[in-house]
């Protein structure tokens, strides 16, 4: 949950609940963030019961003092009066995978061996169905921890409700799910049972109202009503009724805060450089902090990679001593760290997925580590797709499976990732902050440490497509696998463009060796670079060759292989009945070009180089082309 029960492990947050007057609350899989003997010590300090009728120990003992409940209604029926409602808790037996393995250690949560028995589980909740009944009930609710995601598989509130019969209202969680309505749905006789649940994070507060016939003391015909009240509207009718705030709860926030106060300036550590987790940056490309956040991830998890969303990075960290509240800023969330089995495939989408709206800020661009990869950008810098993706230094393997560690939010499918929603859980490790920390700890231990970004990102621009491609059918270039043919035959110069910035031209090379400048014209626009014939002269037909367009940045590299086709001899010109069917050697003296695009993509130290190359007459005097 928030900082402020994560603090004091749950503590503070049973004291305000106590403070509230809850009758009785569900047990969930995060009650157990903290392990199992925390969850019992705040258990006794609950004023009211936790419930989870099928959370067992090895003898079959129920693990919480109680399960279930009888609440006292009064209808307005004299002679019904006090009508008794049964109260029952259900936790989501996905706690055993969605928990820390130790948290967990020598419980059982009712569904069967594996813990994937909806059937077993519906039997243990019947059983404590029944016995109310027995007990003199006029009707029952359920409070359950189960919700309706389909990556539960059967263990949802709807199969249990389909398996069960004299429940009336589930009161459901786990999902995050919002019924504005509420939801019916049959039991196994066919009888109607409302469904309701509030969403998360405490956005909404869920009302149900039940209407008694006051002739019979039975709940009336079309007697239950649902609202779904938000933060603003429960603020609106407590100020439409003068409500002032509890000034016993007022002195407990503000004690709680104080009392935080002192842990939140304990120094953790020490950084030599800024740890940046500027909302710019994060949502848009790599940075050091977010290194550091993925490789403590991967470092705890053991995972194959790590992605997580830069949108859960929300502060930087300034050079100097690291307290507490520095670490609580960036990761304020609560969120948990866990590892679930995906495919290369799902990696792939989760990527491109994530940086498709670079370069605009996105909360959810993915930090990695135990991976690079390479978003391709047009020409104008938008995103193009995903380029090379490697895992452990070698390509990945679509089909092949991988181990995923990334925050609980988006394992649910959260921020749009719903590639990773349903996927099998391996384990959940904690909390993200808590391995957060202890990563800046270990490298403070020799002093202020120092980390850097170290191109796990690369942007790179694919090929440039600014001129036609209808014009490739009439020229002598061709493509074999990663070279450019050249033909010597034709007696063109041939031009070569590279996304880069022209003041970072130095040079070209020919197989490593530079070049006499005489031999080729270079102009902005990023860079453009003109072979003239007189390059090839020498170099002997049937041959390879490596050309380098060398900048400050590194060197723009391609194959050319060099060819001599037609005869070198000047012929007559004809004039073609069909354009496609004309010779290579244009038959007009106009200054027309002709362009074919290279296939492939050129590395430049991790800024793209792409080359295009043209064929064009030679024109001296026209330098503007």
């Amino acid at each position: 949950g928030t900082n402020f029960a994560t603090l004091s492990k749950g503590e503070s947050i049973v004291r305000l609940m106590n403070m509230v007057g809850i009758d009785a609350m569900a047990c969930g899989n995060h009650e157990f963030n903290y392990g199992k003997d925390r969850l019992k010590e705040l258990e006794a300090l609950a004023n009211f019961p936790i419930m989870a009728v099928n959370v067992l120990k090895e003898d079959g003992e129920a693990f919480f003092n109680t399960n279930s409940q009888i609440f006292e209604v009064f209808t307005g029926h004299a002679e019904s009066d006090p009508a008794k409602f049964g109260v029952i808790g259900v936790a989501t037996p996905e706690t055993k995978v969605k928990a820390h393995p130790k948290y967990t250690e020598g419980l059982t949560f009712g569904a069967g061996e594996e813990e994937d028995d909806i059937d077993a589980l519906a039997a243990l909740v019947q059983d404590r169905i029944d016995d109310l009944y027995v007990d003199g009930v006029n009707g029952i609710i359920l409070l359950t921890h189960l919700g309706v995601d389909e990556s539960s598989g059967d263990l949802t509130s709807k199969e249990l409700i389909s398996r069960i019969e004299g429940v009336q209202i589930v009161i459901d969680g786990h999902s995050h799910t919002e019924y504005e309505k509420g939801l019916w749905l049959e039991d196994a006789n066919n009888q109607g049972v409302l469904l309701v649940q509030t969403g998360s994070h405490f956005n909404n507060i869920g009302k149900v109202t039940i209407e008694f016939d006051a002739a019979t003391g039975a709940p009336a015909e079309n007697g239950v009503k649902v609202e779904l009240l938000s933060f603003e509207d429960v603020e609106a009718i407590l100020d439409d009724a003068d409500e002032v705030p509890d000034p016993g709860v007022e002195k407990m926030i503000a004690d709680i805060t104080a009392q935080n106060e002192k842990f939140l300036q304990t120094v953790i550590g020490e950084t030599a450089t800024l740890l940046d987790g500027e909302r710019a940056h994060v949502r848009a490309g790599e940075t050091n902090l977010g290194n550091l956040i993925t490789d403590a991830m991967l470092e705890a998890s053991g995972a194959d990679v790590v992605l997580t969303n830069g949108g859960g990075i929300r502060a930087s960290i300034a050079a100097g001593e690291i307290t507490m509240d520095d670490a609580l800023t960036v990761l304020p969330f609560g969120n948990q760290v866990t590892v679930i089995k995906v495919t290369g495939q799902d990696i792939l989408d989760a990527l491109a997925f994530g940086a498709k709206s670079y370069p605009e800020a996105s909360g959810g661009f993915p930090h990695v580590a135990g991976m690079t990869y390479t978003i391709m950008i047009t020409d104008e810098g938008k995103f193009a797709g995903i380029g090379e993706v490697k895992v452990g230094g070698k390509p990945i393997d679509p089909a092949k499976e991988y181990t995923l560690a990334t925050n609980d939010f988006l394992a649910s499918g959260g921020d749009g990732y719903v590639m990773f929603g349903g996927k099998e859980q391996v384990t959940l490790l904690g909390m993200m902050l808590d391995i957060f920390v202890d990563k800046i700890k270990e490298l403070s231990e020799d002093g202020p440490f120092t980390v850097e970004k170290d191109g796990r990102l690369k942007i790179e621009r694919p090929l440039v497509a600014d001129v036609p491609p209808a014009l490739n059918e009439d020229n002598n270039i061709d493509f074999d696998g990663d070279e450019v043919v050249y033909d010597k035959s034709t007696s063109k110069n041939m031009v070569i463009r590279v996304d880069a910035d022209f003041n970072t031209f130095t040079g070209v090379t020919l197989n490593g060796v530079n070049v006499d400048p005489s031999l080729y014209e270079a102009k902005a626009g990023s860079i453009i670079v003109t072979l003239l014939k007189e390059f090839f002269k020498e170099l002997s037909a049937g041959y390879s060759f490596e050309v380098g367009i060398v900048t400050t940045q590194g060197t723009a590299k391609k194959i050319i292989k060099v060819v001599e086709i037609q005869s070198t001899e000047p012929t007559e010109p004809t004039e073609p009945t069909d354009p496609k069917e004309e010779s290579d050697a244009p038959t007009t003296g106009e200054s027309s070009s002709w362009v074919i695009y290279a296939g492939g993509i050129l590395l430049l130290l991790g800024v793209a180089i792409v080359v295009m190359l043209l064929l064009q007459k030679r024109v001296r005097n026209d330098h503007s082309r």
